[in-house]
């Protein structure tokens, strides 16, 4: 018999044996007609699932790894480890053991990274220049070959994770996550603090958190619980060879995967209603019923079919009978937890206040609905459109960028066969009508979570990690009966067949000769239409962008409250059939900005020309009716009100565009609103379309003669007695040149925070190219510095902050532990040292960060709609549509000379918003007192200081 040492020998040669002997035939992965790329999938020696994506147009390389273990698996007595073995795994390995070797390596190489943890996997992911490919994944392979954990680092880090705890602690959707954890069973593991704070990682008497996280690893951190993806534009053989070269020392010790077998709910928890206390104004009714495990039946998908029928919002639906009672405002269901021995499956319903006061009416008639479903909903029909509509979208499937994609596949390889990792979900491939009501069956009243969540709410207990506060009960047998027995409405109707399924995906007659960039098919005073047949994308969809302006967007705070209130009634009164055509795979985007609404339809061409017509018909005529002027009216009131309620830094955000560009405050639009009448509605409507400068684009598979066509339908049927006017621009304003301004904000938050907002002397293409490059060079020492070595918060951050074109740099953090006298102090000495690092900055570093910016400004688009993106953000411009060529050309060109001339020159026009949340200067006794005179200086000279 063989010593311990020999029998792992053994062990190793014979699973290599039988991967062998199989051969492992890869696997052909299904792809969409239209997916040139080369695919491969093998399994390393170690058992490392691998896929690789070839895919010689790409000009980023990407790669994920996902290790099947998360936050489920933290050990009781340390909730938030998992999360914060994340963190630790970027802070150096043996190989590379500086702190920031992985994200300085990846910045200055045009690339980006995160991570995230989640109940039962942690994922990692990054994308870069292919020519830094090999680099990377060097770098990135060590986080699970031989990470450091050293010792102080794992006690700053432990900062980082509070901070992002802290960060959090005022928003509602953490603190429902975490209340409702409150009355599930406190055997399953998702019961308990997945996040991490301070005192969850600390260290105790017993044990060494570092100790605890090198377990932790030596634990889960098995190749066999990994899959890998990697993408780029290099051969699959080079592919392989990269990832068999860095990835193949990945121990394997055969770890178990963590599986929690306690039920999500015990047996005599439901049903039970549950009360939470929001911070936010909303109204939310959740419904949520444990159910039967639903991934085996990933073919046929019976949950998602029984969502789409409940959360349907067309004609006859439960959203279209509670909105036309003033109930509710929304309606989605949807598969809430998906564990491999159980899911759950819930109902969320937006309320209107009376709605609120009538939830037993409201989940009465839920329920009717429900059982409606089980007499009638059994449609085949409905479930082979359904089928064909998912069918469609794979085969036109856009590529998502490579970072997106591989993160989302790495996951997908720990669940389905390699065969189907691309069309996993769009599969509906067969109808079985027991399966969806034994699904059904589980919706009752008696396996019930009824959650109500609302500011109003009186707790009588509260949750102390979020300080939220709480109430639950038992639901009474009077309710459960009303409910039980509940009959369908007359009124709830299923769902038709949908009129707006294409009939025609044929790609129209080609122009000829094709135009490399859109060209003006009308270019009228006042009136411009541009237009580019796609040539390279070849799927039957097209975009087709409407954006009309006028002086009277500008001229008021009531002006802009009146062109919201105007987009909201219309797409209430036309919600019944967009819905039905963004599920038919054509969508419709109506909304306000600062000088006046724009109209976007995208997706399959077909019949976009008929919707077009009713769209105009209906903004024609908009109904406003006292029910939905009140039903819109409230809602924009809360989403203002809610603003209140971000994070300080984005609190800060606001009032630098306010300041520089909108002019109109949260608080002035509030104001205009509070004595809005249907009355003054109608009035302004009738003299918005007086005067206005219109443009159009017109991109995708699509005629000239219909996009000319189109454009006249808009002309004929909104625009015919509209004058005409141009040069409708916003002004952004020049910050006074060497006189800093501040602004103090008073934000119910704990966090500090400061925003620091550098601008630029002018538009020119030279300065747009050089405050990017700026940013590129400053945004990972910044990071490093503040972040990693100060650990002064978990959002820090450098970013490059154009306003319309006006090129600024914006330094940003968010911190529990510095107030902003303190944060300026930091602020001051980073730029002074970028000062010496410019200076000291080889022409070898200098000419990476140049390729890095141009390889980012040249990313190709990876589809359709990201063309028509940019296309239309360059006509909101100059209409060049080559800009980001332009600048990436000008990148080439700057000097560090130049940039060291740029820095000073940006610090003579700052601007920055502070606040000091519960974090007061030393000494200071009393809150400090907002002051808005920087906010107030730039109104001032608004009119006459601000870049044409």
């Amino acid at each position: 018999m063989p010593g311990v040492t020999g029998f792992k020998m053994l062990r190793v040669v014979f699973l290599l044996f039988l991967i062998s002997f199989s051969g492992f035939v890869p696997a052909q992965v299904i792809q969409s007609p239209y997916d040139t790329r080369s695919l491969e999938t093998f399994i390393l020696p170690n058992q490392l699932k691998v896929l690789l994506i070839s895919d010689p147009e790409a000009e980023k390389a990407a790669a994920s790894m996902d290790v099947a273990v998360g936050s489920g698996a933290n050990p009781v007595e340390i909730p938030g480890l998992a999360h914060f073995l994340e963190h630790m795994l970027f802070l150096g390995s043996e190989k590379y053991p500086e702190a920031d070797s992985y994200q300085s390596y990846i910045s200055a190489n045009g690339g980006s990274h995160n991570a995230f943890t989640a109940y039962e996997n942690t994922n990692y992911f990054f994308d870069v220049r292919p020519e830094a490919f090999a680099g990377a994944l060097d770098r990135f392979s060590r986080f699970f070959i031989d990470p450091l954990f050293t010792a102080d680092y794992v006690q700053r880090e432990r900062h980082a994770v509070d901070s992002e705890f802290q960060a959090k602690r005022r928003d509602d959707s953490r603190r429902v996550h975490e209340v409702t954890k409150q009355v599930m069973n406190a055997e399953h593991g998702w019961s308990n603090f997945a996040v991490g704070d301070l005192r969850s990682l600390s260290d105790s008497e017993n044990l060494q958190i570092r100790d605890a996280l090198i377990d932790f690893y030596q634990q889960y951190y098995s190749a066999n619980l990994m899959s890998l993806v990697v993408s780029g534009p290099q051969s699959l053989d080079e592919l392989r060879g990269l990832v068999e070269m860095r990835f193949s020392d990945i121990a394997n010790f055969q770890a178990e995967p963590y599986v929690d077998k306690a039920p999500l709910f015990s047996e005599e928890q439901l049903p039970l209603q549950l009360e939470i206390q929001t911070l936010r104004q909303q109204r939310t009714l959740s419904l949520t019923f444990p159910v039967a495990p639903t991934r085996e039946h990933w073919r046929s998908k019976p949950l998602y079919f029984i969502g789409s029928l409940l959360g349907y919002e067309g004609k006859g639906s439960l959203f279209s009978l509670l909105k036309s009672q003033q109930l509710a405002t929304g309606v989605s269901a949807y598969t809430a937890i998906d564990l491999p021995g159980q899911a759950s499956f819930q109902v969320n319903i937006e309320l209107t206040d009376d709605g609120l006061d009538q939830i037993d009416r409201i989940t009465t008639l839920f329920f009717g609905y429900v059982n409606l479903l089980r007499q009638q909903g059994l449609n085949a029909s409905l479930y082979q459109e359904e089928s064909e509509l998912a069918a469609l979208q794979f085969q036109f499937r856009d590529q998502p960028q490579p970072i997106h994609e591989v993160m989302m596949l790495a996951q997908m390889q720990q669940r389905y066969p390699a065969e189907n990792l691309l069309n996993a979900n769009y599969l509906l491939e067969s109808f079985e009508p027991a399966l969806i009501d034994s699904y059904l069956q589980q919706l009752t009243p008696d396996n019930l979570l009824l959650t109500l969540q609302h500011p109003q709410v009186t707790p009588e207990l509260t949750e102390t990690r979020y300080n939220a506060g709480y109430r639950f009960a038992s639901i009474d047998a009077q309710r459960l009966s009303l409910w039980q027995e509940a009959d369908p409405d007359t009124d709830l109707q299923l769902r038709q067949l949908n009129p707006f399924i294409p009939d025609s995906l044929a790609l129209t007659e080609r122009d000829d000769p094709a135009s490399d960039l859109p060209i003006a098919l009308r270019d009228e005073p006042g009136f411009s239409l541009w237009y580019q047949q796609d040539q390279q994308f070849q799927r039957p969809r097209a975009d087709v962008y409407f954006a009309f302006m006028t002086h009277l967007a500008l001229a008021s705070a009531e002006n802009a409250v009146m062109l919201e209130l105007y987009t909201r009634v219309l797409n209430d009164q036309m919600n019944e059939m967009l819905y039905d055509a963004s599920l038919a795979g054509l969508n419709v985007s109506l909304y306000p900005h600062l000088r006046g609404f724009s109209l976007q339809i995208s997706g399959y061409n077909d019949k976009q020309p008929l919707l077009l017509d009713a769209l105009l018909q209906e903004m024609q005529h908009p109904e406003i009716t006292p029910a939905r002027f009140e039903r819109v009216r409230q809602q924009l009131e809360e989403r203002l009100i809610n603003q209140r309620q971000e994070g300080p830094y984005q609190l800060a955000m606001q009032q630098l565009f306010t300041a520089l560009m909108s002019r109109w405050s949260t608080e002035d639009r509030l104001a205009a609103l509070e004595n809005v009448t249907p009355e003054q509605l109608q009035q302004f409507l009738s003299e918005l379309f007086t005067e206005a400068e219109v443009r159009l684009l017109a991109h995708g598979n699509i005629t000239a003669d219909t996009a000319l066509n189109m454009s006249q339908q808009i002309q004929s049927q909104l625009l015919s007695d509209t004058r005409s006017v141009t040069g409708i621009r916003v002004p952004v304003v020049e910050i006074p040149l060497n006189t800093p301004l501040t602004d103090t904000l008073k934000l119910a938050h704990n966090d500090a925070t400061l925003v620091r907002y550098l601008q630029a002397s002018d538009r020119s293409l030279e300065n747009r190219a050089a405050v990017a490059l700026l940013n590129e060079i400053i945004s990972t020492p910044f990071y490093s510095r503040l972040r990693t070595d100060m650990q002064l918060g978990y959002i820090v951050f450098a970013n490059y902050l154009p306003m319309v074109d006006v090129p600024g740099l914006a330094l940003i953090v968010q911190s529990p532990m510095a107030d902003p006298i303190q944060l300026e102090t930091h602020f001051d000495n980073f730029l002074i040292a970028m000062h010496s690092q410019l200076q000291e900055l080889s022409d070898e570093q200098l000419d990476d960060f140049r390729q890095s910016l141009r390889s980012r400004l040249l990313q190709p688009d990876t589809k359709l709609s990201e063309r028509s993106q940019r296309y239309w953000r360059e006509l909101d411009r100059d209409g060049a549509f080559t800009t980001h060529q332009q600048i990436a050309e000008q990148v080439s060109e700057i000097s560090r000379d130049d940039l060291i001339t740029l820095l000073a020159e940006l610090q003579t026009r700052q601007y920055q918003i502070r606040s000091f949340g519960s974090l007061l200067p030393e000494g200071d006794a009393v809150p400090i007192i907002p002051d808005l005179s920087g906010y107030q200086s730039l109104q001032q000279q608004r009119s006459e200081s601000h870049f044409h």
